[in-house]
């Protein structure tokens, strides 16, 4: 068998949701492009080794010691993604918007009144968004050489039809899209097959695939600074990460033309749904041994996630000529409900900024990450995923993430730009080794002695790799990603 099935209710779908965890789901939660405010935006969110401001408390906790007033502030933001897709020579755009929130945050700062020693004790306690999941990607083509049927076939056989993988092959079954052979049992055929003698000529259907998702990750930090002598700094940060995805994938093919014999259309849609709460703690130093510059690093211990998910599929199938006066048919699968644990990696974090007079400011980060020490673990029905967790062990790499960005001050307004880049965590064999993340920067900002207001545009870019099925190999659809970011921070200090 290709697929294990059991025969209970119950077991089938602790079975089917946990088919549905790999290594995909695994970086889809543990990796983070933060937002927060925007001055830090603005400077390709390497603002961390000068500290004093909010998004220093999710990146290095050191720099919430740098306050030297309290201060409260608030970032409303808005994402435009756009999709370009090419797949078997044919070009499809699409677009979403989506306004969040991309910061909240108070910090408490009390000042001892001395100069050596103990300067001040300051506290924080907010909002950081960490990642957006919303977009929409359109997909289209027409195939000569297969169908996602083919795939379903491929793990339909040596299995009873009475035990078919009720969430995919059990749909196709009961629409009739997939058929046993004539004296093979155990032996699948689909609808394009079923009629057909010559394979060359079975297909040439229009096929579309559409995949919406939304939701995003987000933390709620309790950060505790302290300033020694204005020239050493440490701070740490407990964190609530609250996690939402939701991913609605439809995919539908048709016979345009007419030509593939009886058969008209099918449609399949998958919804999954998934929210989880994770703890963590991470922890951070600033040195400044002169005033032009500015040392840094953190720690950001593994955390993990418990998550819980829900899952359902529905199919639809219609032919040209009627039985009984009914050409299509339709079926749905029971509503699945698993929950599982993901740890996220170790990251380290180094800070340098250097700080001309009070003209500029020239900040780097530098991310380590090991995606190979993620992990899925924990499932609700005492699955192990050992071999979920080899594929991460196999498929993932460690990076090196980079982030750089300039401040110039004129007067009471700050001029900014920078830049990120993330690499890949695919090794070389995948095929999305190259699936690098690019972001470009600017931005501006009015600040005084209470009052500031900054403003911030992020354009993002990624290019991955996508396939639709994997039996036989279906062509890989190109997907270029980009994102419109603009996001307003509205500060006070008292």
């Amino acid at each position: 068998m290709k697929r294990l099935y059991v025969l209970t209710m119950s077991f089938l779908l602790s079975l089917i949701v946990v088919n549905a965890q790999n290594e995909t789901d695994a970086l889809r939660y543990a990796q983070i492009f933060p937002t927060s405010t925007a001055r830090s935006s603005g400077m390709g969110g390497a603002f961390s080794a000068f500290g004093a401001d909010f998004s220093a408390l999710s990146i290095n906790p050191a720099g919430i010691g740098v306050y030297r007033s309290s201060e409260f502030t608030v970032t409303p933001s808005m994402d435009y993604s756009m999709t370009s897709t090419q797949y078997l020579g044919q070009k499809s755009d699409d677009n979403t918007s989506t306004f969040f929130l991309g910061n909240l945050g108070f910090v408490y700062s009390h000042l001892t009144g001395k100069q050596k020693g103990l300067v001040g004790i300051n506290f924080g306690i907010g909002y950081n968004r960490e990642k957006n999941f919303s977009n929409s990607t359109i997909m289209q083509g027409v195939n000569q050489s297969s169908s996602y049927l083919d795939d379903f076939a491929y793990w339909a056989d040596g299995t009873k039809s009475e035990d078919l993988y009720e969430f995919k092959e059990g749909l196709a079954w009961d629409v009739y899209m997939l058929d046993t052979v004539n004296g093979q049992p155990l032996n699948y055929e689909t609808v394009f097959s079923m009629w057909g003698d010559n394979p060359s000529s079975i297909y040439g259907q229009t096929q579309r695939r559409i995949l919406e998702t939304t939701g995003g990750i987000g933390e709620y930090v309790f950060s505790l600074g302290f300033n020694l002598g204005n020239m050493l700094y440490f701070g740490g940060t407990f964190g609530i990460h609250s996690l939402n995805y939701n991913q609605h994938m439809r995919h539908y093919e048709k016979d345009e033309t007419g030509t593939i014999q009886e058969f008209d259309f099918f449609t399949f849609d998958e919804w999954l749904n998934a929210s989880g709460t994770a703890y963590s703690f991470k922890l951070g130093i600033l040195l400044k041994p002169i005033q032009l510059l500015r040392i840094g690093a953190a720690v950001h211990f593994p955390y993990s996630y418990k998550i819980k998910e829900n899952y359902n599929t529905y199919m639809k199938g219609a032919f040209d000529t009627p039985v009984d006066g009914v050409t299509e048919y339709e079926s749905e699968s029971p509503l699945s409900d698993y929950r599982y644990g993901l740890e996220t990696p170790l990251k380290a974090v180094g800070n340098v900024g250097i700080q001309i007079a009070k003209f500029a400011l020239i900040g780097v980060d530098v991310e380590y990450v090991d995606y190979t020490s993620m992990k899925l673990k924990n499932g609700s029905d005492g699955y192990d995923f050992y071999d979920e967790n080899q594929s991460i062990n196999n498929a993932y790499r460690s990076v090196l993430n980079f982030r750089a960005g300039a401040e110039f001050r004129f007067w009471m307004m700050k001029f900014r730009v920078g830049a990120a880049y993330y690499e890949s965590p695919y090794t070389e064999t995948e095929v999305n080794n190259d699936a690098n993340y690019l972001n470009f920067t600017g931005g501006l900002g009015f600040r005084d002695e209470h009052f500031f207001f900054d403003l911030a545009y992020v354009y993002s870019e990624h290019r991955e790799r996508y396939f639709m099925y994997q039996y036989p190999p279906a062509e890989a659809a190109v997907i270029d990603f980009s994102k419109h970011n603009l996001m307003a921070t509205i500060g006070f200090r008292f």
